[in-house]
């Protein structure tokens, strides 16, 4: 089981109205630098515990805040959620 994870999102704007969508859900989402082994470009993902990710996706979907990608993080290792 992941340690956390990540939200990805094509512009900052939807990261932070992301940030805003979880966090009046009652998520526990957290801003977070974009990790250098995903982009070496300046950016932002959210970090959800692992049991949120199903709320957390569901949220986002219905605030219609497009999801650039999610990630599993397990220490330093991320994969990509199918």
């Amino acid at each position: 089981m992941p340690d956390e994870i990540l939200f990805t999102f094509p512009t900052t704007r939807a990261a932070i109205a992301g940030e805003r969508a979880l966090l009046a859900a009652g998520l526990a989402a957290k801003v977070m630098p974009m990790p250098e082994t995903l982009s070496a470009e300046c950016g932002i993902v959210l970090r959800l515990p692992p049991d949120e990710l199903e709320t957390g996706k569901h949220t986002l979907q219905t605030a219609n805040i497009s999801i650039q990608q999610i990630y599993f993080k397990q220490g330093e290792k991320l994969t990509i959620h199918a």
